[in-house]
């Protein structure tokens, strides 16, 4: 009757704990995955963005870079006084010849660039195919323009057809004349294409000041669309770039830039009006939208990307601030991105990527769940039934783990001490044979080479002040081993090896190390040796040590002898591979001509 007592004191209070330490581990656990995963999902969000930030800094940098090709940036505007005039071509030819090199370094097709002058001539090239453009002049005055094919700059010139069409009553030209600097017009159709673009324009003055012309360059928002549509998301999140005002520019979805409008236009056909987030057929748009604008207007401090469309090495633009969060909507908790982009060219966009919170956590909150059921009746069951013994068998497992993380680090390895007789401890004992396999040399149970290296390193990564962290390395190679095998036999020849790395650890410091480096070469490792003379003196006293005789099995004696070459860290090298072809250098020079061991080796056709 007492025990079992006993045993309901000890065990129902034991087991209530272990209850409570089980829900606790769990809530913090699910607590830690939701933060987890809220850090994972606002990192998407920001990787997403930047490739989008970048793809529109790559189109907008194009656009400007080629306008400057043809008219170079002119001096900044200081009040009320003009720009400051800029040498330009007059001269068609001389123009055209600028407007080809345009081409040739923003080769993208539908790739636009003209200049119309305020005399009325116009020189425009549109690169159609790889090596294939259309090219359009026009007089001064009122004449019509003609339309020609071409394979190039200096190519032969077809003509295809003449139209009427004057540049200076276009949006781009009479909105830079206007402003009197870089503009950027609305977005509009191509009608080649059909694809929604826009061009940047730049007015052009002479030496007087007057207005020459206007130079302008075509941006197709195409890749802009087809980078979104090639995102990698949710079926339901979305991808987008809109006008500050709320005009679509482009999209991941099937919304379009432009739309059907209510009106029809001369030939019957139907007019096409510009599609905006307020009107969009994606109602989740239309609410990550509105979060936008509340944010904005509710952060009117927000820093805008500087988009490099004209260059200031005056005044260089500030990184824009990253909007990101998660909003409440009709739609469900939606996560999202923004942010700013603005020129000097009074371009103004938004960048956004909405993604349904419920989209992003549905299969991640099941998964959890399951998890976490699972996970505390393991947890309850492992504690109640083998808390004692767990406890007394992962003490020595923990050795082992530190063992095995020394071997991969190159950490000197220390004894396990574990004196066990179950299958942890046969672990135990096959894994310092294993180690001592995998670290010494068989035969004469020095550090094989890859130990002595990984020690090496891990000692110069692990050491308190690698500022003041020096070393030796002595490649020892003996001199007359050869002879011993041909004559002696290789039985005789190992007993020369194992007496050799002996003689070596005999004659070194405690600190010091030696491996043998492979058949008759020995690496020789000498820490806190910072300068030639002290490892020059060990270099003496292993020579020493090497040159006495050595008695065989057969009674005989054999002189072996060696030859040192040295390297100290860093005066030699940086790392342990070049201050071992340095040491081995010298060492064949000193076996070749003779010298000291840190002596550089001569030049080769030394006699």
């Amino acid at each position: 009757m007492k025990r079992t007592s006993l045993q309901r004191l000890f065990i129902l209070p034991f087991a209530a704990l272990l209850l409570c330490l089980a829900v606790s581990v769990g809530w913090l656990l699910y607590q830690a995955g939701q933060d987890a995963t809220d850090a994972l999902s606002q990192k998407v969000l920001a990787d997403m963005m930047g490739g989008i930030n970048s793809a529109i800094n790559r189109q907008l940098f194009d656009a400007g870079a080629a306008l400057r090709v043809v008219a170079p940036d002119q001096v900044a505007d200081t009040g009320d006084k003009p720009p400051t005039p800029i040498p330009f071509p007059v001269n068609v030819r001389r123009l055209e010849e600028r407007m080809w090199i345009a081409s040739g370094l923003f080769p993208a097709v539908g790739g636009f660039i003209g200049f119309a002058g305020t005399d009325g001539h116009f020189v425009g090239i549109r690169r159609t195919a790889a090596n294939e453009f259309r090219v359009r002049l026009r007089g001064a005055g009122d004449g019509p323009s003609h339309l020609y094919r071409s394979r190039g700059p200096a190519a032969e010139m077809t003509f295809l057809e003449s139209e009427e069409y004057d540049p200076r009553a276009q949006n781009w030209y009479l909105n830079a004349l206007s402003r009197k600097k870089d503009t950027w017009s609305p977005v509009f159709l191509e009608g080649s294409s059909n694809e929604p673009v826009l061009m940047l324009a730049r007015p052009v003055f002479g030496a007087d000041k007057d207005v020459l012309g206007v130079v302008a360059r075509e941006l197709s928002l195409k890749p802009l669309r087809e980078y979104l549509q090639a995102l990698s998301m949710d079926r339901n999140g979305v991808a987008y770039i809109a006008e500050r005002n709320g005009g679509l520019v482009a999209s991941s979805n099937s919304e379009n830039v432009f739309i059907q409008g209510p009106d029809v236009g001369p030939g019957g056909k139907t007019e096409h009006v510009r599609n905006t987030l307020s009107n969009a057929a994606s109602p989740f748009m239309q609410q990550s939208w509105q979060l936008v604008q509340a944010y904005l207007q509710k952060h009117p401090d927000v820093v805008p990307i500087t988009d490099p469309v004209i260059p200031s090495t005056i005044n260089p633009p500030k990184p824009g601030k990253l909007i990101i969060g998660a909003f409440p909507s009709s739609h469900g908790q939606i996560e999202v991105a923004a942010q700013l982009h603005r020129d000097a060219a009074g371009l103004e966009w938004v960048a956004v990527v909405a993604l349904p919170r419920s989209d992003f956590w549905g299969a991640i909150n099941s998964s959890v769940y399951k998890s976490l059921y699972l996970g505390l009746l393991v947890i309850l069951l492992a504690l109640l039934v083998g808390y004692a013994i767990l406890r007394w068998a992962l003490r020595d497992i923990r050795k082992l783990t530190l063992a095995v993380r020394s071997i991969g680090s190159g950490r000197p390895f220390a004894k396990l001490n574990i004196d066990r007789k179950d299958e942890i401890g046969e672990l135990a004992e096959s894994f310092q044979e294993m180690e001592r396999h995998l670290r010494t040399d068989r035969l004469t149970s020095l550090l094989n080479r890859d130990s002595l290296i990984a020690q090496i390193e891990f000692r110069r990564r692990t050491d308190v002040e690698p500022q003041l962290f020096r070393f030796a390395v002595l490649f020892v190679d003996l001199d007359k081993f050869k002879q011993v095998n041909d004559h002696y036999g290789h039985d005789e020849g190992d007993q020369v090896l194992i007496e050799v790395g002996l003689r070596l650890q005999n004659a070194l410091r405690k600190e010091d190390e030696v491996a043998r480096f492979g058949g008759d070469e020995f690496i020789v490792y000498l820490p806190g040796v910072a300068d030639e003379e002290s490892a020059l003196a060990i270099a003496e006293k292993i020579y020493a040590v090497l040159n006495k005789p050595i008695l065989m099995t057969n009674g005989d004696h054999c002189q072996i002898g060696a030859s040192i070459g040295g390297a100290l860290y860093p005066a030699d090298g940086l790392d342990l591979e070049t201050l071992l072809k340095v040491a081995d250098k010298r060492m064949y020079s000193v076996k070749k001509f003779g010298g000291m061991t840190f002596s550089s080796p001569p030049p080769e056709d030394a006699s």
